[in-house]
């Protein structure tokens, strides 16, 4: 089987790590996704253990096209009878990048029709007595006068592990802040500090990672419910996943807010989560930490833009620095769309462009190795 995993822009790299530990062969990376090859048992595999991707779609087609009479033809070649049972909808998506066929609705619709003259007629309904109702997304991605046409496998996107009921306004994703927890280059013995915790996000990813702790393990996916698909493979990797989670080891990983609220609300989220004796979480004001000593690594999504509530910028980021400065065993980064370049030195920071939301935003990142 082929697979393309997508993902936001610029964690590429993070996101194919990811794949060839699960076990992903003959990996491609492209703009915003992945293709890989694996057996039939890596649909699932891939579902439960990536922590940075955005959805797993397996690979129906993948061909030159040029016209909607082409890609009329090479949707409708496809076996639809065996991907979609009686009576289950539809829906379908599409992207168009720097091709002849740019009309997104009318891809949508020559894709759609394909579908529905393939499958038209009497049939017996595949689903099993047990399955939910199914919508079936189909998702075309033309880059290039290249169809990729492909079956959505994840159905809710993997950032919803599932333990996130509550969050605060404009929170991270899950699979960013599982993103910034890897680029951060934090080894799980050093102690780990999100000092703008919100509803707890990037320490419980931390907690998860270091845990090892699959993101998929609590929740479905769309796979499951195919009725070609042998739906034992989740059943399999997700009690194997149950048995690789560290019990044993002890972690220094906390979050900290000044609000109340977010420091119960992350509680929570890191019991649903299965993190609750691993994370801690207490009330403190940032400036606190500027007259501790701070080691291993921090890694923050702080006060910016739609968040940017009654912070005085300018003054946040200065102690930010001061922070990061006077501790050189600190390293890690943080998240933001605000100018934190011009607080740090070109040869102990670098910077790397992320997608927070729709937002663009830095991380902005120090080396372990640096010395000030």
């Amino acid at each position: 089987m082929q697979f393309f995993i997508t993902c936001t822009p610029w964690v590429e790299s993070v996101l194919r790590k990811e794949i060839e530990r699960i076990g992903g062969t003959n990996i491609v990376v492209s703009d915003r996704g992945i293709l890989c090859s694996g057996s039939e048992s890596l649909m699932a595999e891939l579902n439960i253990w990536i922590r940075t991707g955005n959805r797993v779609y397996l690979i129906l087609a993948e061909k030159r096209t040029r016209t909607f009479d082409e890609l009329f033809d090479t949707t409708g070649a496809i076996d639809w009878r065996k991907y979609i049972p009686k009576d289950a909808p539809i829906i379908v998506d599409a992207v168009s990048v720097k091709s002849e066929l740019e009309s997104v609705p009318a891809i949508q619709k020559t894709i759609k029709k394909a579908i529905v003259t393939k499958i038209t007629g009497d049939r017996e309904s595949l689903l099993r007595e047990d399955d939910k109702v199914l919508w079936i997304h189909i998702f075309a991605l033309i880059r290039e006068n290249t169809l990729l046409l492909l079956l959505d496998t994840s159905g809710e996107p993997l950032h919803k592990r599932g333990y996130r009921t509550e969050a605060l306004e404009a929170p991270i994703k899950e699979t960013l802040a599982a993103a910034l927890v890897m680029l951060s280059g934090w080894r799980y013995k050093e102690p780990f500090l999100d000092p703008f915790c919100g509803s707890g996000t990037i320490a419980i990813e931390a907690a998860m990672i270091a845990r090892n702790i699959a993101p998929g393990l609590t929740r479905n996916f769309a796979g499951e419910y195919f009725p070609w698909y042998d739906a034992e493979y989740f059943k399999q990797a997700k009690e194997q996943a149950k048995t690789k989670i560290m019990t044993e080891r002890t972690y220094a990983i906390t979050g900290s807010d000044t609000d109340s609220e977010a420091v119960r609300i992350a509680k929570d989220n890191a019991k649903r989560a299965g993190v609750a004796d691993t994370v801690s979480f207490l009330k403190k004001d940032f400036k606190e930490y500027i007259s501790e000593y701070l080691s291993g690594a921090l890694v923050s999504n702080p006060p910016y833009g739609i968040r940017l509530k009654d912070y005085d910028l300018d003054l946040l980021y200065k102690d930010i620095s001061i922070v990061f400065t006077k501790n050189t065993s600190l390293f890690g980064g943080i998240i933001t769309s605000y100018d934190f370049g011009k607080y740090t030195r070109p040869n102990l920071w670098k910077n790397r462009k992320l997608y927070n939301g729709n937002e663009l935003c830095y991380f902005y990142s120090k080396k372990f190795e640096a010395k000030v």
